[in-house]
């Protein structure tokens, strides 16, 4: 288990840098959305359209995969929806726990920690979960977030539940890991290549997704933590104990994996052709800590940001133990490095 720990320590590292040159001032707070749209609309959609195009996203049997990952998710979303109920959180600030809760962060640490541990054949599967995390859960959890019970508005309330959900909707399929996952997938089907030139830009890009999309993760999680909440005066969640968060982190560290682990064994048992691969690698990916741009969503729609940064922080740095122990129980060996 001490190699699996080693491998995965220089990935939290760079979160950690991150963190720690946000909190020290040595990284403004206005340079973070620099990073972050570097990120996202350079590095990782390139890393993602050389994955496609490699032809390493196209794997038999990620149909079931994503049902198993999808229906994990709805009950992990379910559970976290409970909780926000029974702590007194309102639908907006419980909606957006829930996103955080059932959301792992797939982009900005399970694509380059997976592939990095199991190989290019986790891509495929990875890179599966980001359809379900932004096509359905986060619409499902918007849409809750924008269902207010108010006595005598119920239609208002529905309709703006169903607005917030298709501006989710819309805003899902403009985010650019879909499309160059698309679009690389659509270059290896027709046999399409990159002339050179284009195809060397293109790899130096992915090759820096990785270490800025980790060390941009921490410095969103510093940020989230470093701004104040918006007005949530009068909100019981605002008084809420640190101890009050302890059950969301074992959902999304625990729970999350358990559920894809037993929903796929439940759906192979029943005769589906499960990849015990694929499956491994869903596993994974659903340990992982919550994804930091929920703390960005929540920001925007007016919910408790310093409460979902809370949750993300903790499954951050809970994940490094809880991914090693994951990895060693389901008997993921690290790579050998070559010298």
């Amino acid at each position: 288990m001490t190699s699996l720990l080693l491998q995965f320590l220089p990935f939290f590292a760079l979160v950690l840098m991150g963190w720690l040159a946000t909190r020290s001032a040595l990284l403004a707070l206005d340079g973070i959305g620099a990073l972050n749209t570097f990120v996202l609309f350079f590095g990782l959609p390139a890393l993602l359209f050389r994955l496609g195009a490699s032809g390493a996203l196209a794997q038999a049997g990620l149909l079931d995969l994503l049902l198993v990952y999808g229906l994990a998710g709805l009950v992990v979303v379910a559970l976290a929806l409970w909780w926000a109920q029974r702590a007194g959180l309102s639908r907006r600030d419980g909606g957006l726990m829930a996103l955080a809760t059932a959301f792992p962060n797939t982009g900005f640490l399970g694509l380059p920690l997976l592939t990095g541990l199991l190989g290019a054949q986790a891509a495929g599967p990875v890179a599966a979960t980001i359809v379900i995390d932004v096509l359905l859960l986060s619409s499902l959890c918007l849409a809750w977030a924008h269902s207010h019970t108010v006595h005598g508005a119920q239609d208002a309330d529905q309709s703006e539940a169903r607005q917030a959900a298709w501006a989710s909707l819309k805003g899902a399929l403009r985010n650019p890991l879909l499309w160059s996952v698309a679009l690389g997938m659509g270059m290896a089907e027709l046999g399409w290549h990159l002339p050179h030139a284009a195809d060397e830009t293109v790899r130096l890009l992915g090759l820096s997704a990785t270490p800025a999309a980790l060390f941009t993760l921490g410095a969103v999680v510093a940020r989230a933590q470093m701004r104040p909440d918006a007005d949530v005066a009068g909100t019981a969640s605002q008084a809420l104990p640190i101890r009050a968060v302890a059950l969301p982190v074992a959902l999304k560290l625990v729970a999350h994996p358990v559920g894809v682990a037993a929903l796929g064994a439940g759906l192979a048992a029943m005769g589906h052709p499960v990849s015990p691969t694929g499956l491994l690698t869903l596993t994974l990916a659903a340990a992982l800590p919550s994804a930091s741009n929920v703390s960005m969503l929540a920001e925007r729609e007016g919910a408790q940001t310093a409460l979902v940064a809370r949750l993300i922080l903790w499954t951050t740095a809970g994940a490094l133990l809880t991914l090693t122990v994951w990895a060693h129980v389901l008997g993921v060996q690290a790579p050998v490095s070559g010298m």
